[in-house]
């Protein structure tokens, strides 16, 4: 008769969730201060719309403990354990999807979303329902990974919901903000020239400018990473990211600017 072995993540130490977890562990005070569950209360007057989904440490812990075991090939818990979590996420995003031109809710983690998920991909993290909402969070990595720093560092972590909104790429820019004041902006999405962000560069760039200047004082860093959907001729904060290697500088390099003097950067041509 076999013995069915239960194995934590943390057992196998060169694990790359392990090398994760190590290198982040240090600085989580300011990670932890980027997540969506510790700025949006604050700052919801000038964010998309959502709903935040705090977790135990149970659900934390069953989370992770569900990854892994899927992973490892071992059986997964009773569908009854989850049952808890799937009814909330459930409730939030019947009440996301009425604010969403698709009908659709899109969630993630206060800490990143599960972009690398394939189950998101295939349905371009779009969801429905709070089934289809956890198998999304449970295929991703990312989530994973964030979820066991949380472990590691006895901190209790939040799902976000919100309505799936069509936003377009053009529309989605990155600002950097040293002491509360924008100090350099860039497209969001940066493999190829936006034509319509080109033509619009200016009034986009002004929108950031102003919702920047009249969250001064607000923001819960001195050094901030920030995602902006222009929408609407206002500029709204989607995801705040700490200062450094964890984001991504966009068109800006962390290793070679300084980001001493205000730039606009965009791509102008293909």
């Amino acid at each position: 008769m076999s013995v069915l072995t239960t194995t934590h993540w943390a057992d196998e130490v060169d694990s790359r969730t392990n090398c994760y977890v190590r290198s982040w562990m240090r600085h989580f005070p300011q990670l932890r201060a980027s997540y969506a569950e510790n700025w949006w209360p604050d700052l919801r007057d000038a964010s998309l719309p959502a709903e935040l989904l705090p977790l135990s440490s149970d659900e934390r812990d069953l989370l992770i403990d569900d990854h892994w075991r899927r992973v490892g090939g071992r059986p997964a818990p009773a569908p009854a354990v989850l049952e808890p979590i799937i009814l909330r996420l459930e409730e939030r995003i019947l009440r996301a999807q009425r604010f969403s031109p698709t009908g659709a809710a899109f969630v993630r983690l206060g800490s990143r979303a599960p972009t690398d998920s394939l189950n998101g991909l295939d349905s371009e993290f779009q969801v429905d329902g709070g089934p289809e909402a956890l198998e999304l969070l449970l295929d991703s990595e990312r989530v994973f990974d964030d979820l066991c720093l949380a472990q590691e560092c006895a901190y209790l972590p939040a799902i976000l919901v919100r309505p799936w909104l069509d936003v377009p790429t053009g529309r989605e820019l990155r600002a950097f903000l040293r002491a509360g004041e924008l100090v350099g902006l860039s497209q969001r999405h940066t493999d190829t020239a936006l034509p319509a962000l080109v033509e619009e560069a200016s009034a986009l760039e002004a929108q950031v400018k102003a919702r920047c200047a009249a969250l001064q004082g607000r923001w819960p860093l001195d050094e901030l990473v920030v995602d902006f959907a222009c929408l609407e001729d206002e500029a709204w904060i989607v995801d705040l990211h700490p200062w450094g290697k964890w984001s991504s500088a966009g068109l800006f390099s962390w290793d070679s600017d300084t980001f001493g003097t205000y730039e606009f950067r965009y791509v102008t041509r293909k």
